[in-house]
Formats: structure tokens, C-alpha cells, sequence
């Protein structure tokens, strides 16, 4: 009798453990459905920033070593492929954009650069003479996006008062450089990568900015100083 209670105990205890680390878990899995929106807002711009610097430092470097100075009188800077997203470009529109319709823009901005992260990422990284750093910095851009995004889509859902939205049926923007991208010829393949760092550079910026807006305007009420229009 004895021993049939203690191993009753200790099946207890081990089912106990178990359905705690199973929680644990399916918690960690979505860290953002634990945490408040204002927080969120916080980390999602310290992100943000982060990967800005990042992507500046990326395009920085391969400025400096790779970027071929004929470009600028023999080729023509193609528009990003996410020229095509509206987002605000004045405090007006800023002033007038809805919160969610706001969100929804930057999520299309992020979304986008899914694929084409990928593809940089391997591009810089299998570049000769491309310094460790680099290639590290780019991966790290990669993952952060990844990051930012699933913060954006949280935020969204959360400004919904319907059922979660499945953001991989939306209609994002193309990108259409991938041909380039594994071009032969040395020139056009590394326009491609130049091109890559650019938009995305460009890109982070503006998501970088616009969350700073929405987080002035949701957590701190319109309080604070946001100047960058």
C-alpha cells in the first residue's frame, strides 16, 4: 500500500511538471500574447532601431568596398519594390491615418521584405571579401524583421474587434530581383545587392519612424515630441 501511494505521488508530480513545461512553452512560442501593448510599443521600437543602425552599417560597408561609382552615371536606381505601399509622408496624413490603417501599412512594408532578406542574406554572405560582420549583421536583419513583424501583427489584431486577421492572404508587393540577384555578371549582381541594402535601409527607417508615432499617439497620448515629418 505503501509503495502504491508513492507512485502514485510521483506520477502526480511528474504530470504536474510535464503540463508546466507544456505552458511554458506554448508561452515562450508567442512571447507577444503575454505582454501589455504599451510594452510592446517599447520593445518594437527599441527593434526597430536597432536594425535601422544594422542596415545602415550594412550599406554603409558595402558602399564603401563594393559599389562601383559608374553606376551613378550608367544605370538608373530602380524604385524599391515596396514603392508601391501607401504610408504617410506628412504630420497631416499622419494626423489623419487610423491606428489600425497605420499598422496595416507597416505590416505591408515588413511583410514584403520577408523573401527578399532571405535572399540577401545568402548574397552578402557567400561575398568575396564581405567581412564576417557583415554577413552577421545582414542574418540578424533577417531575424529581427521576422521580430518586428509578428509585434505588428499582434498590435494590429488587438486594435480589431473581429477574429484575428491571417495576414498570409493579404496581396504584399512582388519583388522581382531575384534574377539580378544571381546574375553571372558580376556588375548586375552586385547592383542587386546594392539596390537591396538601399530599399531596405530605406524601408526599416520609415518603420522605425512610424512606430515611434504610433507609440507618441497610444502610450504617451500624443505627449511627446515627434518631429520627424
Amino acid at each position: 500500500m505503501q509503495l502504491t501511494l508513492t507512485l502514485s505521488g510521483s506520477g502526480m508530480q511528474l504530470l504536474l511538471l510535464v503540463s508546466s513545461l507544456l505552458l511554458w512553452e506554448k508561452v515562450a512560442s508567442k512571447p507577444t500574447a503575454i505582454v501589455s501593448t504599451d510594452d510592446l510599443y517599447h520593445r518594437l521600437v527599441e527593434q526597430s532601431h536597432n536594425t535601422f543602425i544594422m542596415a545602415a552599417d550594412v550599406y554603409r560597408e558595402f558602399d564603401i568596398n563594393f559599389a562601383k561609382r559608374s553606376w551613378m552615371k550608367d544605370r538608373i536606381l530602380p524604385l524599391c519594390h515596396t514603392a508601391s505601399i501607401h504610408t504617410p509622408e506628412n504630420l497631416e496624413e499622419v494626423h489623419e491615418m487610423k491606428t489600425e490603417d497605420f499598422l496595416n501599412s507597416i505590416i505591408n512594408v515588413s511583410v514584403s521584405w520577408k523573401e527578399p532578406l532571405k535572399h540577401l542574406v545568402s548574397a552578402v554572405t557567400a561575398l568575396p571579401g564581405a567581412s564576417v560582420s557583415m554577413g552577421k549583421k545582414a542574418v540578424d536583419m533577417k531575424d529581427k524583421n521576422l521580430i518586428i513583424l509578428e509585434g505588428l501583427q499582434t498590435l494590429y489584431n488587438r486594435t480589431q474587434a473581429k477574429v484575428e486577421e491571417n495576414f498570409e492572404n493579404f496581396d504584399y508587393p512582388a519583388w522581382s530581383g531575384l534574377k539580378d540577384l544571381q546574375s553571372s555578371d558580376e556588375d548586375t549582381h552586385l547592383f542587386a545587392i546594392y539596390n537591396l541594402c538601399r530599399c531596405f535601409k530605406r524601408d526599416i527607417h520609415k518603420i522605425d519612424t512610424y512606430l515611434k508615432v504610433l507609440r507618441c499617439r497610444v502610450v504617451f497620448k500624443n505627449e511627446c515630441g515627434v518631429s520627424t515629418f
